[in-house]
């Protein structure tokens, strides 16, 4: 199944981006009683229901021609993960560099769990952020979860 995923990211991640967005991920799960393809777009400024629309018919051929079901019944959904969404690998990452962003982590460090600060650097195995004045660099196995802030 991760091959046909990857085939599909693979072919569609050109045309989500002539459509003026990123792809995030594609995910294929049953969703009730039926599988669902979603696929996970995002762009700056936010994602519009007229962007999931102008990707999910610009994709739909394309997805219909790599079968990721063998001939059964699915849905394909195209949507945004929204702001609170965690950011959870190298692309979501590399997309929020110099943006601020707060992470969660699974063991203390300096006797703290909790941290906010701007993205400056994205390691395959670590982060970094400044923080102040001050850079600190995080391990990613040691992030429980890491968000874009948002201040309301």
């Amino acid at each position: 199944m991760a091959n046909k995923l990857e085939i599909i990211e693979n072919e569609i991640s050109p045309i989500v981006e002539s459509c003026g967005c990123r792809l995030i991920e594609v995910e294929y799960a049953k969703d009730g009683d039926d599988m669902t393809l979603t696929v996970f777009i995002d762009k700056d400024g936010g994602v519009t229901i007229d962007d999931c629309e102008r990707v999910h018919n610009a994709i739909d051929a394309k997805v219909e021609d790599i079968d990721i079901s063998n001939g059964e019944s699915y849905n394909l959904s195209v949507s945004s993960f929204g702001l609170t969404r965690q950011l959870k690998n190298t692309k979501e990452l590399m997309y929020r560099l110099n943006e601020i962003i707060d992470i969660k982590l699974f063991s203390p460090v300096d006797n703290k769990k909790e941290y906010s600060g701007k993205l400056i650097e994205v390691k395959d195995d670590s982060i970094v952020l400044q923080i102040g004045n001050v850079t600190q660099e995080f391990l990613r196995k040691n992030i429980a979860s890491a968000k874009l802030k948002i201040d309301f």
